[in-house]
């Protein structure tokens, strides 16, 4: 199966070196020239090139890393001790984050970035001379992932500038949209990106999105806003496909393993390079082993970052729960002693190593999207609408099956708010380290209620992020988040 490629270079807007020398003068005057698109876009392969830079953003070494601290960090799964980035981790683990954090001014930027760039193929790819059928499918992708990039925006920051234009300029000061204009935007180009992108990777290029991802993340986005009717619905719609399954050829943490991580269960992955030394990869471990770790695949680096994972949480899993070795209780060191993690010190190895990586990275692909999450949602969806029910039951026990747990009978469940609370358990075992926990428990109405009951002082306006400070300073037309 071919792996789309990723371009890191911003391709928009071309800067070409080129140097007119009259003599042998190394001080001769140089000219500088850009290039504006219409300069190189002609064919199809320019376009596929201009395309592949859009996915950029969402495939970067750290990404599991800041997906942790911003989604888990702050909720009962993860802490992170020791290094750098542990002043930035404290903030977020104590609810004591600012509008100055760094790793929310990075993702905001990140999310533009791919805005941007998929900006450019909508405004110019249509002119260019090449097979209409592709044609229509690369401008699904754009849309899809500009769309996808405003569905992460808004779960962090809640409504943003809409920027559908690549020539929108730094001087126009694009306000916030109203919250209407956000979700309707959002949902209007799921659905229709959903109608032009095909079941399958268009020519069997794994990570471009399909016609299951944009129906998911529209799923996802309706369970965000608790539309609970569509989100059942949309999910229904993902199964219907018949393209996705539950893993269950092996242990539930065997999924992640480079034998069987282009499993069928994956619906939208960030795709992490074959290739050592290019930039790419999953730095997620070398954040999380301990000092005198033994590694399968040597040599590794570790960082003095540790992320951890809380005790508590552990206690959510049954004794044969096969989703718990995907964690790190004792390790054999160097020196042949045998290291016991205690209290709060375990770690989370979901992402294995690989023998294909570097020093620091794997090719851990990052999971945005699971067929485990579309089955979880509807059950959740469908108990909102029609209080305890078989079929949602019978959506959480196809799950609990491919992770070796007991299943359940209606009648286990004392009322829809047992069920409930089941449910938002049963995704901590089955997503931790995927950054999701964040999202769960505000749709729970527990993010805050869960940050006091572990001592935090909570305000109930950190459901949301604050705009970032330097953009707020860059533009004068963004109002800040309430509270901040």
């Amino acid at each position: 199966m071919k792996i789309i490629k990723t371009y890191y270079t911003l391709l928009p807007i071309l800067v070409l070196f080129l140097a007119f020398t009259a003599c042998d003068d190394a001080l001769d005057e140089k000219t500088f020239t850009t290039l504006s698109p219409d300069d190189f876009l002609t064919n199809g392969e320019d376009v596929e090139v201009l395309l592949n830079s859009v996915y950029g953003e969402l495939r970067y070494s750290d990404i599991t890393r800041d997906a942790i601290t911003i989604n888990e960090v702050n909720t009962d799964i993860h802490i992170e001790r020791n290094g750098g980035i542990f002043a930035a981790n404290e903030l977020m683990e104590e609810f004591i984050w600012t509008s100055s954090h760094s790793y929310l001014q990075s993702s905001w930027e990140r999310r533009y970035r791919t805005i941007f760039n998929a900006n450019v193929v909508l405004d110019n790819v249509p002119a260019v001379d090449m097979d209409e059928s592709r044609k229509e499918e690369v401008l699904a992708e754009a849309r899809f992932l500009r769309a996808f990039s405003y569905y992460l925006l808004f779960d962090l920051f809640g409504p943003v500038p809409l920027i559908t234009s690549s020539e929108t300029a730094v001087t126009d000061r694009p306000a916030r949209a109203s919250e209407e204009e956000m979700i309707a935007f959002i949902e209007s180009e799921l659905v229709h990106v959903s109608s032009v992108l095909p079941v399958t990777p268009p020519r069997d290029e794994y990570g471009r999105p399909t016609k299951g991802a944009a129906l998911g993340i529209l799923a996802k986005f309706y369970m965000m806003n608790k539309k609970w009717q569509e989100a059942a619905d949309t999910s229904l719609e993902v199964m219907d496909l018949g393209v996705y399954d539950l893993f269950v050829d092996g242990n539930r943490t065997e999924l992640f393993s480079p034998e069987h991580q282009r499993d069928n269960e994956f619906i939208f992955v960030s795709v992490m390079s074959d290739t050592p030394n290019d930039n790419t990869g999953n730095g997620w471990l070398s954040h999380v082993v301990p000092r005198g770790y033994q590694w399968q695949y040597p040599p590794r680096a570790i960082f003095a970052a540790e992320f951890k994972i809380r005790s508590e949480f552990l206690e959510l899993f049954e004794a044969e729960d096969e989703r718990l070795d995907a964690f790190l209780f004792e390790f054999v060191n160097e020196e042949g002693e045998t290291i016991i993690l205690g209290e709060d010190d375990a770690r989370s190895l979901k992402f294995p190593e690989y023998p294909n990586q570097d020093i620091s990275r794997a090719s851990d692909d990052f999971p945005y999207l699971r067929y485990a999450d579309i089955l979880l949602s509807r059950a959740e969806a469908l108990n909102e609408l029609n209080g305890l029910n078989q079929a949602s039951v019978d959506l959480l026990n196809m799950v609990r099956e491919a992770a070796g747990v007991g299943t359940f009978v209606i009648g286990d469940f004392a009322s829809e708010e047992d069920f409930s609370d089941f449910i938002l358990d049963e995704r901590g075992r089955e997503f931790h380290t995927e950054g999701l926990r964040r999202q769960d428990l505000i749709r729970h109405d527990k993010f805050i209620e869960s940050a006091i009951e572990r001592g935090k002082s909570a305000d109930d306006f950190r459901v949301r992020f604050p705009i970032p400070q330097t953009e707020i300073e860059r533009n004068p037309s963004l109002t800040q988040n309430d509270g901040y």
